[in-house]
């Protein structure tokens, strides 16, 4: 090649590189912008005479000064940024509203059992009984907005949910609408790549990592974009869809579909990570179901353990006590714990209902009930499964009619007669027992003397007693009748002159006789003229001892308990009858009081405000864990950014420095140019 041919290919290059310069100055502060570069390829030497001279040199491509690993990593980390911030943003509101006084639950638990210590010392008052009405309403009613609120936070998610998969897909189909130009545009250009659909392209994929973790493989310049398990979310220029249905195990949740090239939908919501879309999904399916549950096992805890207590007492109208809250198991509240799965064989036939039946074993977890078998013979096998920890907790054949399920976790699941044979291999049914227990709650007594603050019982000693023995008020543990009895022989059942007119009411006294100063024995005393014995029994003297068993089913089990304590003598006599005046009787108020403290939860091991603060301190913890991550995967992402920006980005003083280069390459091979034509003038003189 000649010199002037030399001379032009440097120019052409200068001045391409002036160009590339000047653009990559021009998007110097768009983020996506991938710094660009000419790419040089020596022409090749030519033969003269002795030895070979150079061609010149010729611009072989313009191209993205990129690392795909650094891209790959910031998707990566914008995942996992994403994921963390919108988690956490939702599990603080959570926690402030938990643990703040005027909207979390603390308060009012104390307020109401304050209100019942206050008017337990003095129990007449119906003023204080009023108040004691008044915080249970309060009490009620701060359980019932705490839940709302939950459940509020949780439909915001949901609304957020199906925002976001409509944007997934939005950008699903830019991604294959770039997939195609970029294609095209190679085509027509004879192999150059087209770099600012590329940025575009890797602009649109870290956007839709913000929204949900992707994995890319490169096909020759065509991404395909993955989901989930692996479902093609982008293949070329075909895009699938993402899309929200309803639920099939949780009223007013949506679940994310994948709508592919067909239309055909399949549920993936289990299969869903990372992203805003995965932390919504993660914070509404576990930290919320978390909250809501154990929200409603205080509910129902305190709703039962009080109502029971109530019920053990007498009111000022002389009647056995009744419940202060609504009971658990009221209306149709065990239906509503059960959820048909919409895809079963025959939903609308399949009856099932939860009654709690031991709020000490109840936890906060949902279960799954699902038909294993059906033996040929229309009598199903069922396993049930407990969410939270996935361990089957019961696995039996059924007897194909009306039956009931139990396995000691505090609730039992009726199976309706007729929904045997509706039932398929596959049907699931989901069990939420404490889910609706704080919307449920609600105060059902409304007289303040419907409290029960009176003992069904009073105990005596005779006047002519000669020990010194002393007998204790007493205290009612379940309200009996005759039929709990199990007293050994000689006593005579069933008795002719029943002890309980009614289960809880004694229909006469009840006479305790010492044979001797550890001797006793018990009488139905119902007919002063022919005492029946009940059983005998002995003492320690000197100390307190208990006069009847605590556990039911006991030869020495009455429904009551008093103690003896002190040293009676031979012949004394002690008695109990029923308490058909309790207006200044404070036992039972004290007993309600004594619900606060009582360890009734978690198998007799935490009392409902321990409980409570338990969950406070579990979503605090989290919290703060949260904010950790989020704060460590922040700190990544910008890292990242740091290190794509040090490849890609654009740097003014590298450029500044380029332009001064480029120009004075640009000006020496105008030069060369400049001479080869004055050296062409000079041949041409010569030859004139």
């Amino acid at each position: 090649m000649s010199l002037l041919g030399i001379g032009v290919s440097g120019l052409n290059i200068s001045q391409t590189s002036l160009q590339v310069t000047g653009n990559n100055i021009a998007n110097a502060d768009q983020p996506s912008y991938s710094r660009q570069r000419v790419e040089v390829a020596t022409l090749p030497e030519q033969l003269q005479g002795s030895g070979f001279i150079g061609a010149g040199a010729i611009v072989n491509d313009i191209g993205r000064v990129v690392d795909q690993f650094l891209i790959n990593q910031i998707q990566l980390d914008t995942a996992s940024f994403n994921n963390l911030n919108i988690f956490t943003t939702n599990i603080d509101q959570l926690d402030t509203l938990l643990a703040d006084d005027f909207s979390g639950l603390g308060p009012a638990i104390g307020n109401f059992f304050a209100a019942i210590e206050a008017s337990a010392q003095d129990p007449t008052s119906e003023p204080a009984r009023q108040v004691v009405i008044s915080e249970a309403e309060g009490l009620a009613q701060r359980i019932n907005t705490l839940s709302s609120r939950v459940l509020q936070q949780s439909d915001s998610v949901n609304d957020q949910v199906t925002s976001l998969t409509t944007q997934v897909s939005t950008l699903a189909s830019g991604i294959a609408a770039l997939n195609t130009s970029i294609q095209e545009e190679i085509g027509r250009a004879g192999g150059a790549e087209p770099n600012q659909l590329l940025d575009q392209r890797d602009e649109l994929l870290r956007q839709l990592s913000e929204l949900v973790s992707v994995t890319t493989v490169d096909n020759d310049n065509s991404l395909s974009v993955f989901i989930g398990n692996g479902l093609p979310l982008v293949v070329g220029g075909d895009a699938s869809q993402l899309g929200t249905t309803i639920s099939r195990k949780e009223s007013g949740n949506v679940e994310v579909s994948f709508i592919d090239q067909n239309g055909v939908e399949q549920e993936i919501t289990e299969f869903v990570s990372g992203g805003k879309l995965g932390g919504l999904l993660e914070f509404r399916d576990e930290i919320v179901v978390e909250v809501i549950n154990s929200l409603g096992r205080l509910a129902i805890g305190l709703a039962d353990a009080l109502n029971q207590q109530n019920s053990l007492g007498v009111d000022l109208d002389g009647n056995l006590g009744g419940g202060i809250f609504r009971d658990i198991n009221d209306g149709d509240i065990p239906g509503q714990r059960v959820i048909v799965d919409s895809a079963n064989s025959d939903p609308e036939n399949q009856v099932m209902a939860v009654n709690i039946t031991d709020i000490s074993q109840l936890t906060t977890s949902d279960y799954i009930l699902v038909v294993t078998d059906l033996d040929g013979d229309a009598d199903p096998d069922y396993q049930v499964i407990r969410s939270s920890d996935g361990v089957e907790v019961y696995s039996a054949s059924g007897n194909g009619g009306a039956e009931t399920i139990n396995f000691g976790d505090g609730f039992d699941i009726d199976i309706d007669a007729a929904t045997p044979s509706s039932l398929e291999l596959g049907d699931r049914l989901y069990i939420r027992p404490t889910r609706s227990g704080g919307s449920d709650m609600a105060v059902e007594i409304s007289r303040v003397q419907e409290l029960a603050y009176g003992v069904p019982i009073v105990t005596d000693a005779k006047s002519g007693n000669t020990g010194q023995g002393v007998i204790s008020s007493g205290t009612v543990l379940d309200l009996v009748d005759d039929t709990a009895f199990n007293f050994a022989a000689p006593a005579a059942l069933p008795l002719a002159n029943p002890v309980y007119s009614s289960p809880g009411v004694l229909s006469g006294e009840v006479l305790v006789v010492f044979t001797s100063a550890t001797d006793y024995t018990v009488y139905a005393n119902s007919d002063a003229t022919a005492p029946e014995l009940l059983f005998s029994d002995t003492i320690v003297p000197g100390q307190a001892n208990d006069l009847f068993s605590n556990n039911p089913g006991d030869a020495n089990y009455i429904g009551f308990q008093a103690e003896i304590s002190g040293f009676p003598d031979d012949g004394d006599e002690f008695t109990f009858d029923f308490n058909a005046n309790g207006s200044s009787d404070n036992r039972n108020a004290v007993a309600l009081g004594q619900v606060r403290t009582n360890d009734i939860l978690d198998g007799g091991s935490t009392n409902f405000e321990n409980a409570y603060g338990s969950l406070i301190e579990e979503i605090g913890t989290k919290t703060a864990q949260s904010q950790i991550s989020r704060d460590a995967a922040q700190s990544l992402l910008f890292q990242s950014q740091a290190n794509r920006d040090s490849m890609s980005g654009v740097n003014l003083d590298e450029e500044a420095a380029n332009l001064i280069k480029f120009e004075q390459s640009y000006n020496a091979s105008a030069q060369i140019i400049t001479i080869a034509r004055q050296i062409f003038d000079t041949l041409l003189g010569i030859l004139r």
